[in-house]
């Protein structure tokens, strides 16, 4: 039996840590800063965001997401994010993205200009 989920409440699905030495820790976050995903739970899975791939000190095969901002894109965003990526989670191969990463303008508000802001999403005409 699953638990029905009656909340209106949404406080769970972010904060900010103003108090961290850190912050922000990555540039161009979009919306709120979410610290809810410091450790990102996907490090252990394939995901669209951008990470290179480099090899530890103990030859082990690691994910660097230091340019990945996904986790962090405000309190809904990224909560929706890590929610979908972990409903059907694909183990990490250890090999580099074979889709690669990009960012599309988001389309204009009324008075802005195209390039007044972006939206990071993955290249999804690749493979």
């Amino acid at each position: 039996m699953q638990p029905k989920d009656s909340t209106t409440n949404e406080g769970f699905k972010g904060f900010t840590n103003h108090s961290c030495p850190f912050l922000p820790c990555h540039e161009g976050v979009r919306g709120e800063f979410n610290c809810l995903f410091c450790y990102c739970p996907l490090i252990a899975y394939e995901c669209p965001g951008p990470y290179e791939v480099f090899t530890d000190k103990n030859g082990v095969t690691r994910k660097d997401c230091s340019a990945c901002t996904l986790p962090h894109n405000g309190y809904q965003g990224a909560w929706n994010f890590i929610q979908k990526w972990l409903e059907k989670p694909v183990v990490w191969n250890g090999q580099p993205q074979t889709r690669k990463y990009r960012q599309k303008p988001v389309k204009p508000k009324k008075g802005q200009s195209e390039t007044d802001e972006t939206r990071d999403t993955p290249d999804t005409s690749l493979p």
